[in-house]
């Protein structure tokens, strides 16, 4: 416990240091383009006029991500993962090699990898779909939106340190806590009240209004992976395929 409340600690106190030595702390771009090319509008009036009175310029707008406080954010993050894995094991209270068997992480059966491409693919339908119809009701908010932030892609580093956290980190760290913890805990209320739960919970905490519904369905299936054999592998398997589909998508747009 000591050390889950020290690693605690120590992630506060970095992020509240490394602020504090920023004036603006900008971890993703402003709006789209069109709202970038008004900041630019604006900020040409605003120079304009200020030469006009004599008065000192002003700075450029903070139109784009600063690339260190992305990297940070993604560090950070990066740390939480280890973070939430110890806190797992910490809860589970059986200790590193009581989890994975309790969990089927000592068995791995890599003839369900077909299965498991095939739901990553039904999940990408079903979320294009969702994707269309949230587009065609007219109400904003209901449109997912990337949880990882565009401006990644500008930067070899950021990129990195974007997949590591996104195609490693988020499958183990994530399943562990969501399907491993969460889902085998409320078990008791039966499979699928369990499911529900931890799937509304999965969906909560990626902070994207628009990609609850979509994110719901899928935390279901990877519920419905991991107590179809009971290995905490195969939803592992499918969230770094997910992933990694998202990832390469995005690489290729550079």
């Amino acid at each position: 416990m000591g050390a889950f409340i020290g690693l605690f600690m120590v992630i506060t106190v970095a992020i509240i240091l490394f602020s504090a030595t920023r004036d603006e702390f900008i971890t993703d771009d402003v709006g789209d383009s069109f709202e970038k090319m008004n900041a630019v509008a604006e900020y040409a009036d605003e120079r304009l006029a200020a030469a006009a009175n004599g008065e000192s310029l002003p700075g450029p707008p903070a139109i784009l991500a600063n690339q260190s406080d992305l990297r940070f954010a993604l560090v950070m993050t990066g740390v939480s993962q280890v973070f939430l894995v110890a806190l797992v094991i910490m809860v589970s209270r059986q200790g590193v090699s009581g989890f994975v068997r309790q969990t089927g992480m000592d068995r791995i059966h890599l003839g369900r990898v077909w299965l498991i491409a095939g739901c990553v693919i039904l999940a990408y339908i079903g979320t294009f779909l969702y994707s269309v119809a949230a587009a065609a009701s007219g109400i904003g908010w209901l449109e997912p939106t990337s949880t990882v932030p565009a401006a990644v892609i500008r930067d070899d580093t950021t990129l990195l340190i974007t997949g590591i956290v996104t195609l490693v980190g988020a499958p183990i760290s994530e399943e562990m806590f969501f399907r491993g913890l969460l889902l085998s805990g409320f078990s008791r209320w039966g499979a699928i009240v369990a499911a529900i739960i931890s799937g509304f919970m999965f969906s909560l905490v990626h902070f994207d209004p628009g990609s609850f519904i979509p994110f719901v369905g899928i935390a279901l299936g990877l519920g419905w992976l991991y107590w179809r054999r009971g290995s905490l592998w195969d939803s592992i398997a499918f969230h770094f395929l997910f992933n990694a589909t998202s990832f390469s998508i995005m690489v290729a747009t550079r």
